[in-house]
């Protein structure tokens, strides 16, 4: 299916590579006669910068094309709309480079030099260039097979080597995710070992509570069940009460009780909170306190 959509997608941007070559050509023999007057390096320098500006113009353009036709296109083929905005950010990716890649050419042309040696001399270099361009070409393969494989997609909350954070792109080369304080953290694609994908089907929010070994445990273990009933009925986003797993494990100074819920991904943490906050309500209703660290008089 991303075959079928991809060799869709190809045809709109050799179009647009074309249309590049078009305008660029013809503006260069308007502005011919505006160029002749002047000394030659002004003339180039000029020029070459009306290249980049028309350049970034048609980059903005082909943008709007590509979300359009994601948009249109990409909503019949794919399942989701988090792979709609993943394919829309790897067609802009490559798109950039190929655009970043003429706009030099051209700019390169302009001053005189030539291209084709230079490309000629780049493939009998190509070997060498290879070998010191291999993290390069392992980054770009290792973004064709996340975006293939459908591990991961723009939008889903993930764990990528130790970092949390949203999707917020996946280009050809790197992966951008974006943690809650807002900081943005950009991974290589060859980097990327392990994924843990927090937007899957549902999450689990889970609460450890810490119990006092001074209280009856069955009791404590009632009143949890009994408020996490409520809690099923009351908190947006669960379908049905928490589980109360009773005694987890015995810590120092406290006896730890699990509480599980079955919640939307994304929701887990604001869940989390509603229920520490309706267990610490209801220990200090029944005058229960919670173990906490005293410090010792005359410290």
């Amino acid at each position: 299916m991303s075959r079928f959509f991809l060799a869709e997608a190809a045809q709109p941007m050799s179009e647009v590579v074309e249309e590049v070559s078009g305008i660029i050509e013809s503006a260069g023999s308007t502005a011919g006669s505006f160029f002749t007057g002047l000394p030659a390096l002004t003339a180039r320098v000029l020029m070459a910068a009306a290249a980049v500006f028309i350049g970034a113009i048609i980059i903005r353009l082909g943008h709007r094309m590509i979300r359009s036709l994601v948009k249109s296109r990409g909503q019949r083929l794919l399942k989701s709309a988090h792979q709609v905005d993943t394919l829309r950010s790897l067609i802009t990716s490559v798109f950039n480079y190929l655009m970043y890649f003429i706009i030099v050419t051209v700019v390169l042309s302009m001053f005189g030099v030539n291209v084709t040696s230079i490309l000629t001399l780049a493939g009998v270099g190509g070997v060498a260039i290879a070998f010191g361009a291999q993290t390069l070409v392992q980054d770009v393969i290792s973004g064709l097979f996340i975006w293939g494989e459908g591990s991961i997609s723009v939008g889903d909350i993930v764990d990528i080597n130790g970092l949390q954070g949203e999707v917020e792109a996946i280009a050809v080369r790197t992966t951008v995710i974006r943690n809650y304080n807002g900081n943005v953290y950009t991974i290589p694609n060859g980097d990327i070992r392990t994924i843990t994908n927090m937007s899957r089907d549902y999450k689990r929010a889970i609460v450890d509570i810490r119990c006092p070994y001074e209280e009856n445990q069955e009791r404590l273990v009632a009143i949890i069940t009994e408020e996490m009933e409520k809690a099923g009925q009351e908190i947006e986003g669960l379908t049905a009460a928490p589980d109360v797993m009773s005694i987890l494990s015995f810590d120092t100074d406290a006896v730890l009780v699990r509480v599980a819920a079955q919640c939307p991904v994304g929701e887990h943490w604001r869940i989390e909170r509603d229920i520490r906050t309706r267990i610490k309500a209801r220990f200090d209703k029944e005058g229960i306190v919670m173990p906490h660290y005293v410090k010792p008089k005359g410290i």
